[in-house]
C-alpha cells in the first residue's frame, strides 16, 4: 500500500467532529489560559493528550511509500481515531499551517481537522475540511510543452505518473520533489551563475544529465510568470535547459524551458 499509519484510522461525520473539536478547543483555552504562549509546541501537545487520556495518540505516523522510497509524516494529534489536530507555537496559522493538515486529511482519507495555533496573543483555531478522495487525486490530465522523447525525458515523466498513480495530486512540492529525487537519483550540484559575463556565485540545482536540471511546483496560478523567471534564471547560470513539472489536482505539466 503507497499509504500506511501507525494506527488504523475511521473517518468521523462533520457533526461529530464538531462535537470533538468543541471538547479539544475547550481543553486548549484551559491551557493557554494557565500556561500562558512561552512553550514549545511538544509541551502543549503531550499536555493536551494527557488530557484525554485514552481517547487521544500523539504523533501518529503516515509512511508514504513509492517503489523503495519512503516518507515519514507525524500528525500531532489524532482523538478519537479520526479527528486530527494540528498543533502550533506560533504568533498566527498560516497557510502553510492549513496545508499541511489538508495534506495529512489527504493521505489518510479522513475529511475534518482543525489547526490550533498557541504562540500568539490568544489562541488561535482554525476548521480544515477535505472532501477530495484518494481515486479522485489520481485522475489527472497529462500535458506536455516542448517535451522530448528521449530516454531522460521519458524515464522522468514515467517515474511521475507512476508516483501521482499511488499517491494522486494535490500534495505539496516538495514532498514530490523528495520523491522524484530519491528515486530518479539525481545529485544535488552547485552551478555557475554569471552577470556580463563574469562568475559571480554558485547555485544548487537537481542535475538530470549535462547541464539540464529539475524543476518541480504546485502551482495553480501565475504559471507565466513563474517561466518567465525559470527563463531568467537559465539565462544566468551554466544551464541549457530546465525540465519543469507542475502538479495540481487533476492536472500534471510537463515542460521543457530552453535557453534563450
Amino acid at each position: 500500500m503507497p499509504v500506511r499509519t501507525s494506527i488504523p484510522l475511521s473517518p468521523c461525520s462533520q457533526t461529530m467532529f464538531g462535537d470533538i473539536a468543541y471538547d479539544v478547543v475547550g481543553v486548549a483555552l484551559e491551557l493557554y489560559s494557565k500556561m500562558g504562549n512561552r512553550f514549545q509546541e511538544s509541551v502543549y501537545r503531550s499536555t493536551l493528550r494527557q488530557s484525554f487520556g485514552v481517547r487521544a495518540l500523539e504523533e501518529i505516523e503516515i509512511n508514504l511509500i513509492h517503489q523503495d522510497f519512503v516518507k515519514k509524516l507525524y500528525m500531532d494529534l489524532v482523538v478519537d481515531f479520526g479527528s486530527v489536530f494540528e498543533l502550533k507555537a506560533s504568533t498566527s496559522i498560516s497557510p502553510s499551517h492549513t496545508s499541511q493538515l489538508i495534506q495529512y486529511l489527504m493521505l489518510t482519507g479522513l475529511n475534518h481537522g482543525k489547526v490550533i495555533s498557541f504562540g500568539g496573543t490568544q489562541l488561535e483555531h482554525k476548521f480544515v475540511n477535505c472532501h477530495m478522495t484518494v481515486d479522485g487525486r489520481r485522475e489527472f490530465k497529462l500535458e506536455r510543452i516542448d517535451w522530448v522523447n528521449n530516454s531522460s525525458y521519458r524515464s522522468l515523466e514515467q517515474l511521475v505518473v507512476s508516483l501521482l498513480h499511488d499517491w494522486g495530486t494535490g500534495l505539496t512540492a516538495p514532498l514530490y520533489l523528495e520523491a522524484i529525487v530519491y528515486l530518479a537519483r539525481l545529485a544535488e550540484k552547485n552551478i555557475n551563475t554569471f552577470w556580463d559575463g563574469k562568475i559571480t556565485g554558485k547555485q544548487p540545482v537537481h542535475i538530470i544529465e549535462q547541464n539540464h536540471s529539475l524543476e518541480v511546483t504546485c502551482l495553480s496560478e501565475r504559471i507565466d510568470s513563474y517561466k518567465s523567471n525559470l527563463i531568467r534564471f537559465l539565462k544566468h547560470t551554466s544551464l541549457d535547459e530546465i525540465l519543469w513539472v507542475n502538479i495540481t489536482n487533476g492536472n500534471v505539466r510537463l515542460e521543457r524551458i530552453v535557453k534563450e
